[in-house]
């Protein structure tokens, strides 16, 4: 192959990986925080309308999900959560281990790539995520770290 050939073939794929990445890009979802979020987990309220998943320990996840039901959650990473007692465990069970840590719970909505809200997260806010947007309204949300509890050490994150 002549160098010509070699520096094209680099190129166009320089280009394709470009324009692929921000193909990806604008269907990513993004998180935005809403005081109004966390008080209805900390109501314990387990809303009609949304399916819910928890993310680590059953005795206090990780972080806590709500998907409008349209949508359909593809990960096998999420554990369903089937009914409002399991949530309010799971929500007085994180609040315990956070008060133990001096650490504090956040909501946000969660939002599509034209950022309309498909549903509700609740964590520290260092327990980040991510959504990735699929056809037929099907999503990817991508859990926290496995680590989310344990970086921290008498409410300081430890380094990694």
């Amino acid at each position: 192959m002549s160098r010509f050939a070699k520096i094209f073939a680099v190129s166009a794929l320089a280009v394709l990986l470009t324009l692929t990445g921000c193909a990806s890009f604008k269907m990513r979802g993004s998180f935005a925080p809403d005081r109004d979020v966390a008080r209805a987990f900390e109501r314990f309220e387990f809303r009609d309308d949304m399916n819910y998943y928890s993310s680590g320990s059953d005795a206090y996840p990780n972080a806590l999900l709500g998907l409008k039901k349209e949508y359909t959650l593809e990960s096998d990473l999420w554990k369903k959560v089937e009914t409002a007692a399991t949530l309010k465990d799971m929500v007085q069970g994180m609040q315990k281990k956070t008060g133990e840590m001096m650490l504090g719970l956040h909501g946000s909505r969660i939002l599509d790539n034209e950022g309309n809200p498909i549903g509700i997260w609740y964590a520290i806010l260092s327990a980040k995520g991510s959504v990735v947007m699929k056809d037929g309204k099907r999503v990817v949300v991508y859990t926290p770290d496995t680590d989310t509890y344990l970086r921290y050490d008498q409410g300081k994150p430890r380094d990694k």
